[in-house]
């Protein structure tokens, strides 16, 4: 094949052979140049190659003066960039392959922030997004240093801020400041009881210890005072401290009736679905149905990465929309009987949470409608807490 051919774009003609004298001389009259003209011996067929703009003119002419022919083939650059420019998805690829090979390498493929502990990721991604530092900025105007002093003085909970590149990876390595601890409250208190109970052992190291062991006290009433009578130089006021430890009793109740809602999904389902270029997001796909009254919803965010590990700044959201009802389910006391005395394990799992347990009974009371359960618990506690007061003059 010629090289102009190809550029030029060509096309491969037939001719049979009992219409020779009238395919030469319309070639002939019309000052056509066929390439690689040939006859074939046994088909008696001649075939020959036009260029893509003689081609269409021959054919034309040959439509014209009633010339029957076949065009076999057609080829060339013109061509296959009418159907590069005809495939959509094609032409997307071929653009974002040359972004990836010429620009991907200018812009930043991820922020990865270090050395946060209570500061929330997305407050500090809004922060540096605010200081020029986000997915897809563009890292030959990025000034490192200027946005780490800016994020110090965007936000007075960061102490120290460095920020590197590495590749097309930023990242921003963080010392929170340590925020100082609240001064001890000078006001003068008392240690009051935040619950009835009987006192165990009182450990007051500081104020005036009212109470004994085996006393019962009741809530609101003062366990140690901060007002102290010196007998010999007046009173003194000072902040009472210490631990009051006491019994206490508290009583749970937890129902488990024997018909109850459950759950169930109906199968129904939305989706949607966004691609994700760096923070660009375009939703791409959703389904369309009626609104759903009950429903969970589920979001997911996926990155792509290389086998590396190395994350690329594209993904996709898919949220999802999964229909459920409730339906009345029935069971039997044993097992109202079970869910029940599961429930009861949790709480009191939480309740016993710096508590130490003395004493459990717990009483089951079964009808036509569930079972009840009620637990009284014996602990030993602290329940001394502080009340501040105010000396009138």
């Amino acid at each position: 094949m010629r090289v102009d051919l190809f550029l030029k774009g060509y096309a491969s003609y037939r001719v049979d052979g009992a219409h020779a004298s009238a395919l030469f001389q319309l070639l002939k009259a019309e000052n056509f140049s066929p390439k690689y003209l040939k006859k074939a011996s046994r088909e008696g067929e001649i075939r020959f190659l036009l260029s893509g703009k003689e081609g269409e003119r021959f054919a034309q002419r040959a439509r014209e003066h009633e010339l029957p022919f076949l065009c076999e083939k057609r080829g060339g650059v013109p061509l296959i960039l009418q159907h590069f420019l005809h495939s959509p998805g094609l032409v997307v690829g071929v653009i974002l392959s040359l972004f990836l090979f010429f620009g991907a390498r200018l812009v930043a493929w991820d922020v990865r922030v270090e050395g946060n502990v209570t500061l929330p990721l997305e407050e500090l991604e809004r922060e540096l997004a605010a200081c020029g530092v986000f997915k897809g900025c563009f890292l030959p105007a990025l000034d490192v240093d200027a946005a780490a002093l800016a994020l110090r003085g965007e936000d007075g909970r960061v102490a120290y801020a460095a920020i590197n590149r590495v590749g097309t990876v930023v990242y921003v390595q963080i010392r929170e400041a340590q925020s100082a601890l609240p001064a001890a409250s000078k006001k003068p208190a008392n240690l009051v009881a935040k619950c009835d109970g009987v006192v165990t052992m009182p450990l007051v190291f500081q104020g005036l210890c009212l109470v004994s062991e085996g006393e019962v006290v009741r809530k609101g009433q003062i366990l140690a005072g901060g007002v102290i009578d010196t007998q010999n130089h007046g009173y003194r006021v000072t902040r009472a401290a210490g631990q009051v430890l006491a019994r206490t009793v508290r009583t749970y109740t937890v129902r488990a009736p024997l018909v109850f809602e459950e759950k169930r999904y109906t199968g129904e389902e939305k989706k949607e679905i966004s691609l994700i270029l760096f923070d660009w997001r375009q939703k791409v796909f959703k389904n369309t149905g009626n609104y759903i009254d009950k429903c969970d919803i589920i979001e997911k965010t996926e990155w792509i990465t290389l086998p590396s590990g190395e994350k690329l700044p594209f993904g996709y959201h898919i949220k999802s929309v999964a229909e459920y009802c409730l339906v009345p389910v029935s069971r039997t006391c044993a097992q109202a009987r079970a869910a029940a005395e599961e429930e009861l394990r949790l709480l009191l799992s939480k309740e016993c949470a710096g508590r130490t347990v003395l004493q459990t009974s717990v009483a089951v009371h079964e009808n036509a409608d569930g079972v009840t359960l009620t637990c009284t618990v014996v602990y030993e506690e602290d329940i001394a807490e502080v009340a501040e007061f105010t000396l009138q003059p």
